[in-house]
């Protein structure tokens, strides 16, 4: 074989391994969220599916506007926190590629 096909099967087995690796990474990114002094912790998946709310019982002590507000407004960090992991595995992959 000549150097210029053992460069490109190098190039392309290189390829291979970080786009094995970046679905390896999507899989594992997990958005998580604290809110309200820790009385409040979501979990989500990389593609922002909700997979755990914990609420403590002092939330109860809040009106229920002001409870469901901070609760969205955690369950949107945990959103961003995944897609930001999301971002960062791709980044990694796009800097792999070119």
């Amino acid at each position: 074989m000549s150097v210029e096909m053992d460069a490109v099967f190098a190039q392309v087995g290189d390829q291979l391994e970080a786009l094995t690796l970046a679905a390896d990474g999507l899989t594992r990114v997990a958005g998580h969220a604290v809110g309200l002094d820790g009385a409040i912790t979501a979990q989500v998946t990389g593609d922002g599916t909700l997979t755990g709310l914990t609420l403590a019982e002092s939330v109860t002590a809040y009106p229920p506007e002001r409870a469901a507000a901070v609760i969205l407004a955690t369950i949107t960090a945990a959103t961003t926190d995944a897609a930001r992991q999301r971002a960062e595995v791709l980044a990694g992959l796009s800097d792999t590629l070119t």
